[in-house]
């Protein structure tokens, strides 16, 4: 559903090819264009290249690695123009515009502080996600995917008024305002609650602590999916905040003797933090087995013994793990 957490693998279109593949397409080429207009050079540079101390084979390889180099820049700018493969934020706030969707404010920041706080906008994760959502709420809500646009984007459906000042004329006016909430929902989920009876139970997921909304956050949601213009009129939306389960991470990795122990646990400790931020969401999981390739990875240990937590922490649509606390121990081991 969402093609930029799970992108599809690259086309052989926009792969760079490998320097000897390269290398020989371009004294192919040279070889082809001399036959054509100076025959009479071509058997003297093909003797040329098979020299790798001549001055033009140089001259050639250093050529390839320039035109290897343009390949790998016009690939990176032809993934830029798909939302699965996308990384700049100006082409991906461009994506995201196509369905109307703009990137969101979390924090206004403040100019006038010394030094100044900048503002602290949505990523591209988030963005993009409201994006492909966007295709399933260009009605009102309904779907679940569609609950879960709105409830994220709260006031991304303008006002519209209808009225006839005068016999035979009718105006129709688009009113676009900033929600002072806009940017608090980090995820949100919504479920029918008996099959039939039009009652629909939607969690919301905030970014500040652990993710529980506060109350005038409740108030907002509800009011705005309530809208006759967003929630159906057939359903009974009633906006909760979701249950948390809280999670900590005690480890102790080996390392071998070479590595600062110091920086291998800063290493480990942050990418704990964006695994936890990833997963931080309605319905997400804390796995050991992915815990313990975390950890490894990011710090280069040989082995990781992880004592907490011991068992998955798997969450419904009503709930989302939270990490509270990392517990990280280095050892050095003369092997």
């Amino acid at each position: 559903m969402f093609p930029h957490q799970n992108p599809l693998p690259k086309s052989d279109v926009i792969t760079t090819p490998t320097f000897e593949t390269l290398l020989a397409r371009v004294k192919a080429s040279v070889l082809e264009y001399l036959e054509q207009h100076a025959p009479g050079d071509a058997a003297a540079v093909r003797e040329t290249f098979t020299n790798e101390a001549e001055l033009l084979t140089k001259f050639t390889e250093a050529f390839t690695v320039i035109l290897q180099s343009h390949f790998r820049q016009m690939n990176a700018q032809a993934q830029q123009m798909f939302g699965m493969y996308a990384t700049d934020n100006d082409m991906v706030e461009l994506i995201a515009s196509q369905l109307g969707v703009k990137r969101l404010v979390l924090s206004p920041g403040d100019p006038n502080a010394y030094p100044p706080v900048p503002p602290v906008m949505e990523k591209n994760d988030a963005l993009l996600t409201r994006y492909y959502l966007a295709a399933y709420a260009l009605a009102t809500t309904g779907t679940r995917s569609g609950y879960r646009f709105h409830a994220m984007t709260l006031g991304g459906r303008p006002s519209v008024k209808v009225e006839s000042p005068e016999p035979n004329k009718v105006v129709v006016t688009y009113e676009f305002s900033d929600h002072e909430d806009a940017g608090k929902t980090k995820d949100a989920q919504a479920r029918q609650v008996n099959p039939g009876s039009g009652e629909v139970e939607c969690y919301i997921l905030t970014h500040d602590g652990n993710g529980i909304p506060d109350l005038s956050l409740l108030d907002a949601t509800q009011n705005y999916m309530e809208r006759d213009d967003i929630g159906q009129a057939t359903d009974l939306i009633t906006v909760k905040a979701p249950s948390i389960q809280s999670w900590s991470c005690n480890a102790h990795l080996y390392i071998r003797h070479g590595p600062d122990a110091a920086i291998a646990k800063a290493a480990a400790e942050k990418a704990v933090q964006e695994y936890a931020a990833s997963q931080h969401r309605l319905g997400g999981s804390i796995e050991p087995f992915m815990l313990n390739s975390v950890l490894q990875s990011s710090s280069g240990a040989h082995r990781a013994d992880l004592t907490e937590p011991v068992q998955p922490v798997r969450c419904t649509y009503s709930e989302a793990p939270y990490l509270e606390s990392i517990n990280i121990t280095v050892s050095t081991e003369n092997l």
